[in-house]
């Protein structure tokens, strides 16, 4: 029984979270509030979705910085098409579509036209924000939405709300890819060893394609949350520093940043960490630069661990040889 236990790759990451649960209730009477609980589950998902699309690029051995652009884009033209008139399900489905061809053209540049993935999205990181920008021609668009967009932020079922949901089905249909099919095996195999990939057939480019439209897909998802939540579509202000939330729930959760090993559910826990950690410095009324100045500290311990961690293994590897 311990042994199966030691195998879950996400039982460090939950000891973790429990511990920092039950700090966060020392540190703040507030926090386990049922009120406050929920809060903490809304914003966690709304970085959650869009971490569990940045954990499958990571894996490939890629990175997506554009994400906190696409939130921004997607929340805006949704807003335009229900200000416009636009149906309920064009307004849903086609930022959505969106995101995804913005995922497109990262995954082209970096599979097709040989980008490294930090410069292909930095550049679609800067353009896309700029597109928003240009868009609504630098302002927010405020909008009443109707019933079924309105209900992707604020609607609950059982109590548990819906972005929550939508949340957990996102990292259940994930890990069932990643870990049952195919491509989710190849997705791990390219992050390992693009060229050993390459040698056993695997289809390298497509995949890496569908890697970064995948995470498009979720980051619009979340922008369509988002922009349900605030009422209104903020191309400047949206998705602000996303990325960065979004790569330390990541990391957090064990994901090597050189690509192939990682866990759907680290990524999970990891961005329920990052919501109780905000939360927290919200409660405790910590400025804002500072909260980016602790993430940043988060993922640099989480790096080092991971370092340390990787260090071992190698280690034992050594001495098992010799």
């Amino acid at each position: 029984m311990i042994g199966s236990l030691r195998k879950l790759p996400i039982d460090s990451n939950l000891v973790i979270l429990v511990l920092l649960l039950v700090l966060a209730g020392f540190a703040s009477p507030f926090f386990w509030t049922s009120e406050n609980l929920l809060n903490v589950l809304r914003a966690a998902s709304l970085i959650g979705i869009v971490a569990v699309g940045m954990n499958v690029v990571i894996i490939t051995g890629g990175i997506d910085l554009s994400v906190g652009s696409v939130v921004a884009f997607v929340g805006a033209l949704a807003a335009s098409l229900v200000m416009t008139g636009w149906p309920p399900l064009v307004a849903l489905l086609f930022p959505l579509l969106a995101a995804m061809v913005i995922g497109l053209a990262n995954g082209s540049m970096v599979a097709f036209l040989g980008f490294q993935p930090f410069v292909a999205t930095l550049v679609m990181m800067t353009v896309v924000r700029g597109m928003g920008l240009v868009y609504t021609d630098g302002q927010p668009i405020y909008v009443d939405y109707p019933p079924v967009i309105d209900f992707l932020s604020r609607g609950s079922v059982l109590g548990i709300p819906s972005p929550a949901i939508l949340f957990l089905l996102v990292t259940i249909l994930t890990w069932y890819v990643m870990r049952y099919r195919a491509i989710g095996r190849q997705i791990y195999i390219i992050g390992s060893n693009e060229h050993a990939a390459h040698l056993a057939g695997i289809p390298v480019q497509q995949v890496k394609l569908v890697a970064y439209i995948f995470c498009g897909a979720l980051a619009g998802l979340s922008g369509l949350i988002l922009t349900a939540r605030m009422g209104s579509g903020e191309p400047g202000q949206a998705g602000v520093f996303w990325e960065l939330d979004a790569i330390a729930a990541v990391v957090i959760g064990g994901t090597a940043l050189q690509g192939g090993r990682g866990s759907v559910w680290g990524a999970f826990v990891g961005a329920l960490v990052i919501g109780i950690v905000s939360n927290l410095f919200n409660l405790k009324g910590v400025d804002p630069e500072w909260q980016n100045i602790a993430k940043g500290a988060i993922i640099l311990f989480a790096v080092l661990v991971a370092s340390l961690r990787d260090r071992a293994r190698v280690d034992r590897i050594k001495r098992g040889t010799t």
